[in-house]
């Protein structure tokens, strides 16, 4: 019994002892680590489905922005009865804060990336620095190489509402700098190849910018009391979908097409007041005695987007530098 109990023993030492063995010899394994999938700012929507339409509620169309940014806008056809648009009507280059650096300029200067070079000891023009086209992405060191593009086109907001204002809230709206992106530095190529279209017509090239062209596009014409229309609104929808985060616009359509315009002042009213007939035989600098009358005339005969007379020859804004009386 003895000798049977002491064979037991041995057995389960032998046993424990194997099983301590194999513990202190084996390893333990190092978990695994799958990395958090990131993003990449600016990337296009990884859906393809088509944007979501829009809602019809009262009389309102909504950006939702967030939790607690909301936008309205009134949708609506262009009115038939409005009057044609006239850019001349709309003022713009203009120095609204008389430091003698007209709006083109401040604009250059607010969206450098660098500190820009002037053209001379005044200060008020500028002649270079580093900009970022938002449209293309092309990096242009020249000023003569930018136009500056109202986010929101003038006829566009002519054709929105915009046709009821009066002299003075057409050229604060022109020349308006206090919402970054009403007024932006772009390539001349972009500018020209956009022209008075809405998003439904024509986008960015850059479609990294399409998400904050539309919340800008909206921004402006909810702060300004302007339409829109279904098709800009589609527009719109489907640029927001390349957002981080989604945007939805919620919609109306106006029940008020019915307008009466108020007279607007005719192009012959416009000429009687400027030394020459701006769509009349070519003129040069050499015609003017004051750089005021060679400005006004040049803004009436389309400048600085068309300069039929070429009074503009470095393409800033600014006609007949060399006159008395020029920025």
């Amino acid at each position: 019994m003895d000798a049977m109990n002491s064979k037991m023993f041995l057995i389960v030492g032998g046993l424990m002892l194997i099983l301590v063995l194999a513990g202190c010899s084996s390893t333990e394994a190092e978990p695994t680590w799958t990395p958090v999938p990131t993003w990449t700012p600016n990337a296009p929507p990884s859906s393809t489905t088509e944007p979501t339409p829009h809602e019809i509620t009262d009389n309102k169309a909504v950006l939702t922005e967030s939790s607690d940014s909301n936008i309205d806008l009134e949708v609506s056809s262009s009115a038939s009865s409005m009057p044609k648009y006239n850019r001349n009507e709309w003022s713009h280059w203009t120095d609204m804060d008389g430091d003698c650096q007209n709006e083109r300029h401040e604009v250059l200067i607010y969206e450098s990336i660098v500190q820009v070079s002037f053209k001379d000891d005044t200060n008020c023009q500028v002649l270079s620095g580093e900009w970022v086209d938002p449209y293309t992405g092309q990096t242009i060191y020249e000023s003569s190489n930018l136009d500056i593009d109202h986010m929101v086109p003038l006829k566009n907001a002519h054709d929105s509402g915009g046709w009821q204002w009066n002299a003075t809230k057409k050229k604060e709206f022109a020349n308006d700098r206090s919402y970054p992106n009403h007024l932006i530095a772009v390539t001349s190529s972009a500018n020209r190849q956009k022209g008075a279209k809405g998003p439904e017509d024509w986008k960015p090239s850059n479609t990294d910018y399409w998400c904050t062209y539309a919340i800008s596009w909206t921004d402006i014409k909810g702060k300004w009391n302007l339409t829109v229309t279904e098709a800009e609104l589609f527009a719109l929808q489907e640029m927001l979908n390349y957002c981080n985060t989604k945007h939805n616009i919620t919609v109306t359509q106006s029940t008020n097409q019915s307008v009466n315009p108020t007279p607007t002042p005719k192009i012959e009213d416009t000429i009687q007041n400027l030394l020459f007939d701006p769509d009349g035989p070519d003129r040069n600098c050499g015609n003017f005695t004051k750089w005021s009358d060679a400005q006004t005339f040049y803004e009436a005969a389309g400048g600085p987007y068309r300069d039929p007379h070429r009074l503009d020859g470095d393409k800033d804004g600014i006609a007949c530098t060399s006159l008395p009386g020029a920025p």
